[in-house]
Formats: structure tokens, C-alpha cells, sequence
């Protein structure tokens, strides 16, 4: 197989990779919903507290990276699920064995990344912003002994100050604002967390990321 081909294979696999390994257990449940979801919606679900959700991207990720073990984005999601695994787990030496392991995997994924990813299209957006999103996002919420939220939120930062991210359609990277709020806000930040609110509020007044936002900056 060329190497062209692999890469197409593998990005189809990023989309229906979940489909096939989520099934058996969707359909089972009274509520199923039999829509096709990609990982990145499944991921999303899996970041606002659904553990299956989780298991999902987790058991789908770790198969492709048998398959593609040097591959940045894969390799971004495996470390940020990993670090959601850590948040749900019951074990204080668990919580940090995963989280370490998340951080690690997220390091190298970083590391990874090249000028290639930005040009490759996923999700609305490129491999690049994605990669370097699930990154600053995560190390903005681990804990505060890993001393990584400072850096998450300058990465955030200065995502959301590149033209790069504003060429894009607001829906795709609404994920991003949000996460960006959120940050600022952790990071006592309000008249940033502000200010991106109500820019989200300019590109899409009605999105729910933009209400969501909205409200959070109003308590602040």
C-alpha cells in the first residue's frame, strides 16, 4: 500500500472506527441513538463526564495507534482520554498513573507535530489546531502539582489570537472557544474570559458553546 493510500485509510478509520466498536453497546441501550457519530463527537461526550463515552474513544484509539503509533492527533486524544480517565477514577495512585501517562502522551504529540498536520483536514479544521487544542485544553485542567495550566492557557492564547483559527467556520472550533472561556476563568482571568465571550456572542450569538459562555462570564 502506498503511503498516500495509508494515510487515506487512516482518516477514514478516524471516522468509522467508533461506529463499528460502539454499536453492540449503543443499540442495547432503551435510548440508543443509531446516528453515525464521529470520534470527535464521541470525544466531546467523553470531556463533559459520559464515562462510556470515554471507553469509546479510549478502546478506538488505542487500536489505531497499534496501527499508526507515531501519529500526533491519535496520539493527542489517547492522552487527553487517559487524562479524563484519571478524573473518574475512584484510586488516588491511578488517577495520577493515568494522568501521567496522559501528560506523556500529550508531550509527544506535541513533539510530533509538523507543518504537514495543518494542511490535513479533520473535523472543520486541521489535524494542527486540533492536536494542539485537545493539548492546551487538558493541561489547563490537570492538577495544579503538575504545573501545567499555565502553559495550556498560553497555548490557548495564542490559538485564539491566530488567523489561522479565525479563517476556520466558528461551529467547528466552538469547542475551542469554550475551552478557552473556561480557562481564562480557572485562571482568574475574567476580562479575557469576557472578551472571548462576547466574541463568540458576535460570530454565532445563538450557538449553545456561545450561551454556555455567556453564562459562565456573567457569574464571573
Amino acid at each position: 500500500m502506498t503511503l498516500k493510500n495509508n494515510l487515506f485509510g487512516r482518516s477514514l478509520i478516524l471516522v468509522f472506527v467508533v461506529l463499528t466498536s460502539i454499536f453492540p453497546i449503543w443499540f442495547a441501550q432503551v435510548n440508543a441513538d443509531p446516528a453515525p457519530r464521529t470520534l470527535q463527537e464521541f470525544f466531546l461526550d467523553a470531556s463533559s463526564g459520559r464515562s462510556e463515552a470515554r471507553e469509546v474513544v479510549l478502546s478506538s484509539v488505542e487500536s489505531l495507534l497499534r496501527q499508526y503509533p507515531n501519529d500526533p492527533l491519535l496520539t493527542a486524544y489517547y492522552g487527553s482520554t487517559l487524562s479524563m480517565k484519571a478524573r473518574d477514577s475512584w484510586l488516588p495512585w491511578k488517577q495520577e498513573e493515568y494522568i501521567e501517562l496522559g501528560l506523556e502522551n500529550l508531550n509527544k504529540s506535541l513533539n510530533l507535530l509538523s507543518m504537514d498536520a495543518y494542511s490535513k483536514p479533520y473535523y472543520g479544521l486541521n489535524e494542527g489546531i486540533f492536536t494542539q487544542s485537545i493539548a492546551a485544553i487538558t493541561f489547563v485542567n490537570s492538577p495544579d502539582y503538575f504545573h501545567q495550566k499555565e502553559r495550556g492557557y498560553e497555548m490557548l492564547k495564542h490559538m485564539m489570537a491566530s488567523e489561522q483559527l479565525q479563517n476556520y467556520p466558528f461551529g467547528p472550533q466552538a469547542w475551542i472557544h469554550i475551552g478557552a472561556v473556561e480557562a481564562a476563568l480557572a485562571m482568574k482571568d475574567d476580562k479575557v474570559a469576557k472578551g472571548w465571550a462576547q466574541n463568540m456572542q458576535k460570530l454565532a450569538p445563538t450557538h449553545p458553546m456561545t450561551k454556555k459562555a455567556l453564562s459562565l462570564t456573567t457569574k464571573a
